[in-house]
């Protein structure tokens, strides 16, 4: 049901919001950076908690996982990729 573009969306507000600062700003600030949109891998994982609850999901614990805290991009892929089958395959064809 939810797309990857809705789960970065959502990582960034929440990103944003842990900052104190608007979302529009942020996606600015960090489409400056690249278009990986890198992030701060310990503030990262402080958003994984809040994610897992809001979308009923559980990210492993592994290496891959850590690797794609990195960027908005890759965490939203690993994001998306953790969803149930149903869901992401709903997604992918929306």
């Amino acid at each position: 049901m939810i797309s990857k573009e809705e789960i970065e969306q959502l990582i960034v507000e929440l990103l944003a919001d842990d900052r104190g600062m608007d979302t529009h700003d942020l996606w600015e600030e960090l489409n400056d950076l690249g278009v990986t949109m890198p992030v701060d891998s310990l503030l990262a994982v402080e958003i994984v908690v809040r994610l897992e609850q809001q979308l009923g999901i559980d990210l492993p614990t592994t290496a891959d996982t850590t690797k794609a805290l990195r960027s908005v991009k890759t965490f939203a892929e690993a994001v998306w990729n953790a969803l149930p089958q149903s869901e992401a395959g709903t997604a992918a064809t929306a």
